[in-house]
């Protein structure tokens, strides 16, 4: 029973990495070392929905941003969402939001036009723009509001390593929200802090911690430094000024494959922003 949690962690991590291909239920079921039959009844009971509701909830919301956030042809975002026709597309869009996706995009069009054209906000630029490995780490996850589950995670994370006696010294730490608040509903935000351990460091995965990847690419590295009981607020400032001022006027595409990460040390945090 105990290791059920993990399996099915290691099914959803793998959903995220595959989430623009076709998925079976016996290919899942695979990655999990279960029947199909038994992982349909393990995967609902611990995620609260059918394998099938969960990829299709998760390619939604990926097609939610694009309809905020780019010009691009609705039949293409269905396409690319797994859907085989645009038709397919806009009824499971309906039922999961509410309304069909032409009218979403309309809903928030001023807003990105607003967004655009922000002038208060001031100019930031990378610290550095280069090519970082993949990090390999372990990881805990919590899911729900952004302004407890950090928190949550962070403390249980601490559990992980005082439990494994890991010396604090030699890890490295990182943090990252998978969802957009302003997309997903905020139940179902999902945040995960993570560490590098050291070669010469041994653990035993006692506790809740299972491991990832985080995928390596080109970056553009911002560094935020502040007192930690601001640092907060100031990785909020950071990120609008990134995202609302930097990217828009450089160069840069952002790459919607893959997600921003931060890494901690102190009162300075570094955000890891993926560019293609």
């Amino acid at each position: 029973m105990e290791d059920y949690p993990k399996k099915i962690l290691k099914v959803l991590i793998y959903i995220e990495d595959h989430i623009h291909e076709e998925m079976t239920l016996e290919e899942l079921a695979r990655v999990a070392c279960y029947s199909s039959f038994h992982f349909q009844r393990i995967f609902r009971f611990i995620v609260g929905e059918s394998v099938h509701k969960y990829i299709r909830r998760l390619r939604i919301e990926k097609s939610k941003a694009k309809l905020i956030h780019t010009d691009e042809n609705i039949t293409d975002i269905a396409f690319d969402a797994g859907f085989e026709t645009p038709s397919a597309f806009t009824k499971a869009f309906k039922q999961c939001v509410g309304k069909g996706p032409r009218n979403y995009r309309n809903l928030y069009k001023e807003i990105n036009m607003a967004a655009k054209k922000i002038e208060d906000l001031a100019m930031i630029q990378p610290d550095e723009i280069k090519n970082v490995p993949e990090v390999p780490v372990l990881f805990i996850r919590r899911i729900g509001p952004y302004e407890t589950t950090g928190k949550e995670a962070w403390d249980a994370m601490m559990a992980f390593i005082k439990e494994n006696n890991l010396d604090l010294t030699k890890l490295r730490y990182f943090s990252m929200g998978l969802d957009d608040p302003k997309i997903v509903d905020e139940e179902k935000l999902r945040f995960d802090v993570c560490i590098q351990i050291q070669e010469d460091q041994n653990v035993s995965l006692k506790g809740e911690a299972a491991s990832k990847v985080l995928t390596g690419g080109k970056y553009a590295i911002f560094i935020c430094q502040s007192p930690l009981d601001t640092m907060e607020d100031a990785i909020n400032d950071a990120f609008d000024r990134i995202f609302l001022k930097w990217l828009p006027d450089s160069k840069e595409n952002y790459d919607e494959n893959r997600i921003c990460y931060m890494e901690h040390w102190g009162e300075t945090t570094k955000i890891y922003v993926p560019l293609v």
